[in-house]
């Protein structure tokens, strides 16, 4: 009880739990959770060498379609990627862009 007092009213930690970033904030014998802020930070992935995992990472690409495209690899260029993997069209396509490198 000692230790609660000496803290003061209010104190306030960050930890970091399965990639989310959650803040707690204590007060007197209560603690209170704030809402969850998930830091995504999406890394680019080179599309034949990325494992299922990794392909999930991608907005928009579940288990099925990381599946779909280990299947058909490997791809040159975002056209191949398109036309060999069902799924992957132009709406889906504008979403990865910017994280899907080829080698």
């Amino acid at each position: 009880m000692y230790l609660k007092k000496s803290l003061g009213l209010a104190l306030a930690a960050l930890a970091v739990v399965g990639g989310s970033f959650m803040a707690f904030a204590a007060s007197g014998s209560t603690a209170a959770t704030s809402k969850t802020t998930t830091a995504t930070k999406i890394v680019p992935v080179h599309i034949n060498t990325a494992t299922l995992a990794q392909l999930e990472t991608l907005p928009g690409v579940g288990p099925k379609l990381a599946q779909e495209i280990i299947k058909h690899r490997p791809y040159k260029n975002a056209q191949q990627l398109q036309s060999k993997v069902k799924g992957i069209g132009p709406t889906l396509w504008k979403k990865i862009a910017p994280y899907v490198l080829f080698n």
